[in-house]
Formats: structure tokens, sequence, C-alpha cells
């Protein structure tokens, strides 16, 4: 009993018991035999497809908006609401600079912090893609209230 242990705790420890993954062809050294006119017809017959990502079905999401921010604002948008808030993360010291283009584009800044370029807009849910195209702009994300129960028994 204990040499099948023994076994398999030293097969675990030198790793020998982990999966093996392939890393695509291994490289084999030069010879000096030229390759078969077979492996070079398959090999030259071959075409490799380019990938292509799939048509968009609904108008594309801006790459600055976060997985989550991007399903609220697509329920935002079915639900017919006209702003939301967005919270935004800058670039380090361009808070301010951002708040004015941002003004610019019709939106309300709420509420800024420059020590960590932070800024909490309210835009109309149209112009979101217009706020995440701001240079100046690194993340969004759509703001929404916590619910929390009620703690009282």
């Amino acid at each position: 009993m204990k040499r099948p242990v023994l076994g398999l705790l030293c097969l675990l420890v030198a790793g020998c018991a982990s999966p093996v993954i392939d890393h695509g062809p291994a490289s084999t050294p030069p010879s000096s035999t030229p390759p078969s006119s077979t492996a070079t017809a398959t090999a030259s017959t071959s075409t490799a497809t380019p990938t292509t990502p799939p048509p968009p079905t609904e108008v594309p999401v801006p790459a600055k908006l976060s997985p989550h921010g991007k399903d609220v604002l697509a329920k935002a948008q079915r639900d017919g609401v006209t702003n939301v808030v967005l919270v935004i993360s800058t670039e380090a010291g361009a808070t301010e600079r951002t708040a004015t283009t941002l003004r610019e584009l019709g939106a309300t800044v709420e509420a800024t912090d420059t020590s960590i370029g932070y800024l909490r807009v309210s835009v109309p849910v149209g112009d979101v893609g217009r706020v995440t195209a701001v240079e100046s702009v690194r993340q969004v994300d759509v703001d929404e209230p916590i619910s929390r129960p009620d703690p009282t028994p």
C-alpha cells in the first residue's frame, strides 16, 4: 500500500501527472533529405481562411465600457431611459480637461476628483459613444443604485 502511494506522490511532485499541453508542431532538426512531394502538395493546397468578426447585430458598444456597463446601457435603452449617469476614469492629470470636453459634448458633470482621475457625469443615452471616444477617458461604467434589503426584522 505504501509503494503505490509513494509512486503516485513522486509523479505528482515531478509533474508527470499534469496534462500534456500542445503548443503546436514540434520543431524537427533539419534533415539532409528533401521533403516528399506529397507533403509539399498538401502544404501548398491548404489555404488559411482569414478570421473575420461576425457582423454586428446591434450598435457597436464602446470598448472603454465595462461588460456590465454594456448590459446596463442596453437595458436603459430598452426601457426608454433618456439619461444615464457614467462613472469615468481619466488619464492622470487630465480630469479637468476631460470634464471641460464632456461639458462641450452636452454632459452634466456631477462630481470630480482630480487626485484619482474620477468623473461622474450625466449624459443622454445616445451620447455614451461620444463620451467614450474622448481621448483622455480610460474607463467608463454606468452608475446604478445598489439595492440593499431592508435590515428591519
